[in-house]
């Protein structure tokens, strides 16, 4: 049997992590609940996805996602927000696959994760591959 991949849930909100567990049972989700908190967990651990909300106590996923670039170009980001104000194109300007909203998640995040991870893959093996648009 092959270890569960490993997913960083960011979300100031410790439910919303707790739902991405029961989503995702396949996965082991690392809960995080700040932007400080998650940028150690991601520069310290391997992740296969990471997941982050727009708003967080110290900043936003946004800036979160930068700063995770600047140092992991591959592994899948994806933000989920409860507002409408957070845009595809935004989320992919600063290295993201997608955005999903919180009131589609149970919906949209297996397939967004799935399609994260086979972008990814297809990128890593130099295949021709597109972004994850989830709405």
């Amino acid at each position: 049997m092959s270890a569960k991949k490993r997913l960083l849930c960011i979300d100031d909100h410790e439910d919303t992590c707790t739902l991405v567990s029961a989503i995702l049972e396949e996965y082991k989700v690392i809960a995080e609940h700040s932007k400080a908190g998650g940028l150690r967990q991601a520069a310290t651990e391997k992740f296969d996805v990471i997941l982050v909300d727009y708003y967080l106590p110290d900043g936003t996923g946004l800036e979160l996602c930068v700063l995770i670039r600047a140092f992991d170009p591959n592994t899948p980001i994806l933000l989920v927000t409860a507002t409408h104000t957070i845009t595809h194109e935004q989320v992919i300007a600063v290295g993201g696959q997608g955005v999903i909203r919180k009131d589609r998640l149970s919906h949209l995040l297996p397939v967004a994760v799935a399609r994260a991870l086979e972008v990814s893959f297809s990128k890593s093996t130099g295949a021709v591959s597109g972004e994850v648009v989830q709405r």
